[in-house]
């Protein structure tokens, strides 16, 4: 199974050491979906997935569908019925697959700290879209906080509006710094787009002076997917939800690494790994609106690395 691992993630697993450990990780990974990963795909209400437009910007989106409106016909293949989707329907994601139907697919319960990461093609019959699938795994649920999540008992039209921007403003930054959970879609030197998560306390992103986010690379499964792509392409896309206000902020734009980063104060912040990664905002649109959803946070990863006073 390690020919599944690309150049990025083998020169990342180099780089930390970690390539005996991500030999023994590499039967997680396979061409199709796990067959014990069907009834988990086939009960969530959310689907994120990153594609990439025509300028080659990526970007991340979430589907809100009522339960039931994923379905998995076969292991080379996930359906979703759109006429059960409740979240925004104008979203950029299918803007973006009609030029480039590679997508990056996110099946993430935080109740259950589960998640499981695949990629594939899309294409968009009807009301039907058809994710056919090139790669699925199940994926770390260290730094899942748990949030019980469920749709309303009615369901009332949403009316989306926009807000967009090339450079973050003060609402938008305040937004990110108080942020526990984000989502992150990168892109592979084959073209094809991945997506994951990351989490932590609030406030484990921070906002450099020049605008740039640094998020902190704790320890996770030594495959190194997400760092490994943008080892080799910095290009990626973030995504931020707020579930009282229903809103999105998707962001795009550009990271680099930060290994090394071994002062006192950075070694403690990245939970003793010395790793890091900016972003840099080329990007990004707020959507209110977006979803109308019912969510009860319950606690904090138990992994997070607690804030200094």
């Amino acid at each position: 199974m390690s020919e599944f691992y690309l150049k990025g993630q083998k020169a990342l697993q180099k780089i930390t050491g970690e390539e005996e450990i991500a030999k023994g990780r590499a039967p997680m990974l396979q061409a199709t979906l796990h067959q014990r990963a069907v009834t988990f795909i086939e009960n969530q209400i959310f689907v994120f997935l990153g594609s990439e437009d025509t300028e080659g910007n990526i970007w991340i989106s979430l589907l809100v569908g009522k339960r039931g409106f994923v379905k998995v016909p076969s292991l080379e293949e996930v359906r979703l019925d759109l006429s059960q989707v409740v979240s925004n329907k104008e979203d950029i994601y299918f803007t973006n697959i009609i030029t480039k139907p590679t997508t990056g697919i996110l099946f993430h319960e935080a109740a259950r700290r589960l998640r499981y990461r695949a990629w594939g093609k899309a294409s968009l019959i009807d009301d039907q879209l058809s994710l056919k699938i090139r790669m699925g795994y199940k994926s770390c649920p260290k730094h899942i906080q748990k949030v019980a999540i469920e749709l309303p008992e009615t369901i009332e039209p949403l009316h989306p509006t926009y807000t967009k921007g090339s450079s973050l403003g003060a609402s938008e930054l305040a937004w990110i710094s108080n942020a526990h959970t984000f989502f992150v879609s990168t892109q592979t030197e084959r073209g094809d787009v991945e997506t994951s998560t990351r989490g932590g306390d609030p406030g484990f992103i921070e906002i450099l002076e020049n605008g740039q986010l640094r998020i902190p690379d704790y320890w996770g499964n030594s495959i190194y997917s997400t760092l490994g792509n943008m080892y080799i392409n910095p290009k990626a896309a973030l995504l931020f939800l707020d579930f009282e206000t229903g809103e999105c902020l998707q962001m795009t734009g550009t990271t680099a690494l930060q290994f090394d980063q071994n002062s006192n104060e950075d070694f403690y912040k990245s939970g003793e790994t010395g790793r890091f990664w900016t972003f840099d905002t080329k990007q990004w649109i707020r959507t209110a609106n977006h979803h109308k959803v019912n969510a009860q946070f319950i606690e904090f990863s138990r992994f997070n690395v607690p804030h200094r006073k």
